[in-house]
């Protein structure tokens, strides 16, 4: 199991006439070491997944530079539940190095992200 912690350092609502954009960004440790950034996007559909107080979530984890000079990531999707903060998806791409954890379930329960 590979598992992130993650530091929130913004959390901004986005309304428009479809429904409302959640963007939230921050930095990524493994225990007490950072070893990145991440942006997340959640989206809410009036009339759709406001029903059920949740959202449409992509949260991409950026990690270290790759040897070809691009930065190595981990890109999540899924739902997020606004009642108890927790997501809950599968791992939808994954840059070489991260490859492995493609097609993999993921969790967040409050800041810990948990693949595998």
């Amino acid at each position: 199991m590979t598992s992130f912690n993650l530091v929130r350092h913004s959390l901004n609502n986005v309304d428009d006439v479809a429904g409302r954009w959640q963007h939230e960004g921050g930095e990524v440790f493994t225990k007490t070491r950072r070893v990145g950034y991440y942006a997340s996007t959640k989206r809410v559909i009036w009339g759709g997944t406001d029903a059920q107080n949740t959202a449409m979530l992509t949260l991409t984890i950026f990690l270290e530079k790759s040897k070809t000079g691009g930065i190595e990531n981990i890109t999540l999707q899924g739902s997020h539940d606004f009642n108890t903060g927790n997501e809950i998806g599968s791992v939808s791409a994954a840059s070489a190095a991260h490859a492995s954890l493609r097609g993999k379930t993921f969790n967040r329960v409050v800041n810990t992200v948990n693949i595998g």
